[in-house]
This record gives structure tokens, sequence and C-alpha cells, in this order.
């Protein structure tokens, strides 16, 4: 019951699932090859596979490159960092729960993985201010509130990571094409459902780590002296970082009162070419600071995504792979939040989203599923893996540091993945509804 062009579609899947598990090649030039192949297997035309890789998910996650660039290279997200964790710095236990909240909290205002790459020196100078040998419990707890702050983090915002704008992306198209009878996702109505899961997992979070990492009793003076020399080398505020603050508060209220209608890409672009209007940023600088492989990987996945949805090869994979209309809606509700941590364990986050949403947002109607809200909790699910380098950069930089091994990555991140399964379905089922954002096709659980 499948056609050629379908059965050209997945088979470029899964030569895409195998490469992007196993990596023979960078993860962005697995998309391109996708993309690439995608009219030489006559699954679209050349036009309509190019065409995808420029909507406006693209540019909105340039557009959040170079605004978290600007707090880069400012200075500005530095000093943030820093006056909150010399305030919080006074015992091992307020000071990872200061790492853990911060890499999270910073993601309101900067991109999940800069967070992890701003967090990441200022971490490892308390660690050596500290004296913490490579097996020390305190470091390696500091280094995992680091990496698992920023991953929760990523689920606060639309713009706190790419995988958000892309899922509302797939989302929209599936508006547009008549499949939704409601309106889009907004800013503020994201981050209103994904805060109880941030908030729950975060204390998950110190707790687990607490437990598995109890404290060591060391004298934190010398990192308090440090953070204070930090503080103190930054000086007064620069014009900069002036300018910089400037365009942040203006983008925040802009991304909620004009992304519905003009796009949170155009947005985006809008004040991130105010920042180089300003000479906060040069484009010499600026671009060493935009990861363009995300960017090309998140093209591509697109691409590919709708090279399957118009082959009908999704709707097809989505009879096969979904729990079937009789499944209770709350068990159907927790295998996609599973689906989601899992496959984002040894596949890009982007590739998940781009190839299972619209075929679970094809299924929901009869899985008595609403739409909106699985849009969201795949958004959310996808971020939620705290095991494998592959999964985020932060557990890459993580990994990276010598201080994490396979028992805390894969051990500890395991079951941080499995605790947050129940997390996200308790919050959709039981206080999503009082938002409006009830999981439920019908209101109640049939």
């Amino acid at each position: 019951g499948l056609t050629p062009q379908g059965q050209h579609g997945l088979a470029i899947l899964a030569l895409c699932m195998v490469w992007w598990l196993l990596t023979p090649v960078a993860l962005p030039v697995t998309s391109l090859l996708g993309m690439a192949l995608l009219p030489l297997m006559g699954v679209l035309t050349p036009n309509e596979a190019f065409a995808f890789f420029g909507n406006q998910a693209v540019f909105f996650v340039v557009g959040v490159f170079l605004i978290a660039a600007a707090m880069l290279r400012s200075g500005l997200s530095s000093r943030m960092a820093l006056w909150a964790m010399r305030g919080l710095a006074r015992s091992e236990n307020t000071l990872c729960a200061a790492v853990l909240a911060l890499s999270a909290l910073l993601c309101f205002v900067v991109v999940s993985h800069a967070v992890a790459a701003l967090m990441l020196p200022i971490v490892l100078g308390l660690v050596r201010a500290l004296d913490l040998r490579p097996r020390s419990r305190t470091a390696r707890r500091l280094i995992l509130s680091l990496a698992w702050g920023s991953i929760i983090g990523s689920n606060l915002t639309l713009f706190a990571s790419a995988r958000a704008a892309l899922a509302l992306q797939v989302y929209d198209a599936q508006l547009g094409d008549g499949l939704v009878h409601t309106q889009s996702i907004g800013v503020l109505e994201f981050t209103a459902a994904t805060s109880g899961i941030v908030l729950l997992l975060l204390i998950l979070t110190y707790g687990m780590l607490r437990f598995w990492l109890p404290p060591e009793g060391i004298d934190m003076r010398p990192a308090l002296q440090r953070l204070n020399e930090q503080v103190g080398e930054l000086g007064s505020l620069s014009l900069q970082e002036l300018k910089t603050i400037l365009v942040v508060i203006a983008l925040v209220p802009s991304l909620i009162l004009f992304g519905g209608e003009y796009g949170l890409g155009t947005v985006a672009l809008v004040f991130s070419a105010a920042l180089f209007g300003l000479g906060v940023l040069k484009w010499e600088t600026a671009e060493r600071y935009v990861n363009w492989g995300i960017v090309l990987l998140y093209g591509g996945a697109i691409a590919i995504g709708a090279g399957l949805a118009e082959s009908g090869a999704m709707e097809w994979v989505g009879g096969h792979l979904l729990p079937g209309p009789d499944t209770p809606v709350v068990v159907s509700l927790s295998l996609i939040v599973a689906m989601g941590v899992f496959f984002t364990t040894f596949v890009a986050n982007a590739a998940v989203i781009a190839l299972l949403l619209p075929v679970i947002l094809i299924a929901c109607p009869d899985l008595g599923l609403d739409l909106k809200a699985v849009t969201v909790v795949m958004a959310v699910s996808t971020g939620l893996s705290f095991a494998l380098p592959v999964s985020t950069p932060a557990m890459a930089l993580a990994y990276g540091t010598d201080y994490i091994g396979t028992r805390e990555g894969v051990g500890f991140g395991t079951v941080m993945s499995l605790i947050a399964i129940p997390v996200v379905v308790v919050v959709a089922c039981l206080l999503w509804p009082l938002l409006g954002l009830s999981p439920f096709a019908v209101q109640g659980i049939p």
C-alpha cells in the first residue's frame, strides 16, 4: 500500500537514521545527502526539496545564534553568570544548586548549547580553585549540574533551542493543510506549559545528584575568592553590554507580540540585524559563534521529513509504529514521550522532530490526543536525553572534561531520562488542562 516515492523516501530515511546513529560522517553532511537524494530518487522535485530548506525555522536558529553571540561577545552573559554564582557559593550543595539552576535559567536569554559553552569555563575555574581531582564527587556533580541544567532549561522557551521552533514549524504546516483547526502555539503558552516540567526536573536532578555524589566537606573559600576576582576583572557595564541589554529587552516582547503574525524567524533576524547596526557585532567575529553545522542539519532534516510526508510514507509508518486507536490515551501519550526520549538518545533531536512529529500528528485524532499539546510534548521529550554525547552539545562538553565517564554519563543519565518520562506525562495530564492545553482531544480521559 506504499507508493514507489514513499518506498524511496523510507530508504532515504533508513540511510539517514543509520548514519546519524553511527556518524561515519558529520551529522550535517548526512542531512545534506538526504536532501540531495530526495530529487535523485524521485521523492520530490529539486525545487520542492530545496524550498523546504528555506523555511523560517532555519532562519530563527540563525537569529538565535547571532543574539547569543552578542551576549557572549559583549561579556554580558559571563557577568550574569558570575553575579549569580558569587551570591550562592556558600557550600558544596548551594554551589551545585546554583550551577544547576543558573544553567537552566540562562536559557531564557541564551540558546541552551551556548549556555553550556558559557558556563563550562566558569565551572572548570571553580573546580581548579577548589583543587578537585578527576574522581572528586563534587567535581563530577558540578559538571553534571551544568550539563543537565542546560538540557532541562532548553525546554523553557521557544528560542532556548532550535528543536522547539522546528516542532512549531511542523505543527504550523499541519495547520496550513487543514488538519488542525486551532491557533498556533504562542511563546507564552509554550513557556507556561513547560515551566512545571522544568521545575520538577530541576528539583529531582538536584536530589538525585546529591544522592549519587554526596558532599565531601570541602572548604568553599577558594571558590568564593576566585568568583570575586572574576567579577572584579569585568569592571563596570560597558556600552556594548548596555546595547545588548536593550536589544534583548525589546526582543522578548516582540517575539510574543509579532511572532505569530510575522514569524519567529523574521523577528529574530530583525533584532540580530539591530545588533550589527548598533556595532555590538561584526560579521567577521559573529560568524564564529554560529554553529552552521546545526543550521544545515536542521534544514536538511526538515526537507527529509517533508519528503516523507509528501510521498505518503509518514502516514504509512504511523500505522505500523504508533499504538492502535483502542489504546488508552494516557498509555498512547506515554509511548509518544518515551519515543521522543529514546530516539533522541541516538539521533539528533532535529531529525526525530522532523521525521516522527508529522506521523504522530496525523495519528493524533485516532488516538484521542490533541495535536497542539502533543507538539509541545514532542518538543520537550526530544530535549530530555541525559546520557550520550551525541544527544546534546552539553553532554559532549561534559564528556570532554575528563571528569565524566560511562558510569556517570550513561548510568546516571539513563536513569534521569527514565525519570523524565513520567514527569512529562503527569504534568501534561494534570496541569496542562488548567492552562487550556489538555492533551486529550475530548475533555477528560476516555
